[in-house]
């Protein structure tokens, strides 16, 4: 009789029987090299934890809950972080370069293969929904994936998965072996390694799985829920009255309904608002408030909105929490979202994709870039650091040469000498008719080592310099 392994061996053929048990406990930990010698494999701690169950059905999957993506649907402060960090993240443009012999970068044209592939990701989805996705299941899930995929006239194309399906088919040769979708149905579609993209959070406890943001936050955020279901369903009906009459004799069901009946009659609608009220037989009234249990859910949820901005790095006045808002930290807020969480996650972006797309699709010596500079909270750090070059550049701390490699430009011939002390090159580089130019102001000089922003002002007979 079969077992369920040997039916998923059978099912994911070649894969189930790659690098699977062999010498020892754990599987091969040596290899012969070409020469003939035997060498000790790496990552024996690696091969330890695995096992035949996990490299045929895959492991991670268990921190992918698929109830985190129900909190992007049902919680108000996780949908807006969540959402404003995938609007930012596909803000940026993205161009691909390519470095030359000359130790500068050339831009990649649109008529490239990689820049039709961003531009047309496939037909149904834009380069921009396809960030958004990603941002967004990195969120929600920790990771993400990209499948690479082609038309039936062989275009490349990129279809984003749902995390909380996929399952990672560890490897003991290669570290993976490949990838699992597993449908609505469950019906399984097997992923070779080199056919899937994936990006992820570190994890801890878990090499083959990303870490989601909510985990850490989703007790916080559950408080959250709760309080926002309990003020809705005691705004409905609180099951309970605001006061209770208390009377010395027992009232019979006929008598309670009459008085309700002449309580309404007498004191129901705005004409009888604040009419004052006579029971003889009420011998005390006892008013109904919220207990300290209530209030707490009431004040859980801006707890739960805190927790919400320190999970995913969004200032609170970014989430509309506007109450100790000025249009000063509002703007100060902004540029700490963007440097502290949107330019690392840019970054981290940029290099899983250059490291693991670009090779995959077939150019290796391509890499991808987001375009900051056009970020309005990101200017200002920019300008400050085009301003220090600048001072830099006049008292002969930099060359221009300097200069325009930490731009990617190429050098110049004569940008390796220092600026003197009116701003031209020490040395007479009156030779050079590209540099001729250049004699009269450190200002001339900043323009010409490519520091974006910089622009010459005349004012009478001086230079100055000028940001635009």
């Amino acid at each position: 009789m079969k077992t369920v392994k040997d039916n998923l061996r059978n099912m994911l053929g070649p894969w189930a029987r790659r690098g699977g048990r062999s010498d020892g406990a754990h599987g091969e930990t040596t290899r012969h090299s070409p020469s003939g010698n035997l060498v000790q494999r790496l990552n024996r701690a690696g091969n330890a934890d695995l096992d035949p169950m996990t490299e045929t059905i895959g492991r991670g999957a268990g921190w992918a809950n698929p109830e985190y993506g129900n909190y992007y649907a049902s919680s108000v402060s996780v949908y807006a972080a969540i959402k404003l960090r995938a609007d930012a993240v596909s803000r940026p443009a993205v161009h691909l370069y390519r470095n030359t012999s000359d130790g500068s970068r050339q831009l990649v044209g649109p008529e490239h293969p990689a820049s039709q592939l961003l531009d047309r990701v496939n037909p149904w989805y834009t380069q921009g929904d396809l960030w958004q996705a990603t941002e967004i299941y990195l969120n929600l899930w920790g990771q993400a994936f990209w499948a690479l995929e082609r038309d039936e006239n062989g275009r490349r194309e990129i279809w984003p998965l749902r995390p909380d399906r996929v399952s990672v088919l560890p490897d003991r040769r290669n570290y993976i072996r490949g990838f699992v979708y597993r449908g609505q149905g469950g019906t399984p579609v097997a992923y070779a390694a080199d056919e899937v993209v994936w990006l992820r959070y570190f994890n801890p406890m878990e090499e083959f799985a990303g870490l989601s943001p909510l985990a850490p936050a989703r007790l916080s955020v559950d408080m959250g829920r709760d309080g926002l279901r309990f003020n809705r369903n005691f705004l409905r009906n609180s099951a309970q009255p605001d006061f209770v009459l208390l009377t010395d004799s027992q009232l019979t069901d006929r008598e309670v309904e009459e008085f309700y009946n002449r309580w309404d009659a007498r004191f129901q609608g705005p004409h009888n608002a604040h009419r004052p009220a006579i029971a003889n037989f009420v011998k005390d009234i006892h008013t109904l408030g919220l207990s300290h249990r209530d209030m707490d859910f009431i004040r859980g949820l801006r707890w739960s909105l805190e927790e919400v901005s320190r999970a995913y790095g969004v200032p609170k006045p970014l989430l509309a929490d506007l109450e100790r808002a000025t249009f000063a930290n509002i703007n100060a807020a902004e540029r700490i979202f963007w440097r502290n969480t949107i330019a690392p996650e840019i970054h981290f972006l940029e290099e899983h994709l250059n490291r693991m797309l670009m090779p995959r699709l077939g150019f290796p010596d391509i890499y991808l870039e987001f375009d900051l500079t056009s970020i309005e909270a990101m200017r200002e750090d920019e300008n400050s650091r085009v301003a220090r070059q600048v001072q830099l550049l006049d008292r002969g701390a930099l060359t221009i040469n300097e200069v325009r490699r930490e731009q990617k430009l190429p050098d110049v011939p004569w940008g390796d000498r220092p600026l003197g002390r009116k701003g031209a090159p020490s040395a007479d580089i009156s030779a050079d008719p590209e540099g001729a130019d250049m004699r009269s102001s450190a200002i001339d000089c900043a323009a010409a080592a490519g520091l974006p922003g910089v622009v010459r002002k005349e004012f009478g007979r001086e230079n100055t310099l000028g940001m635009q």
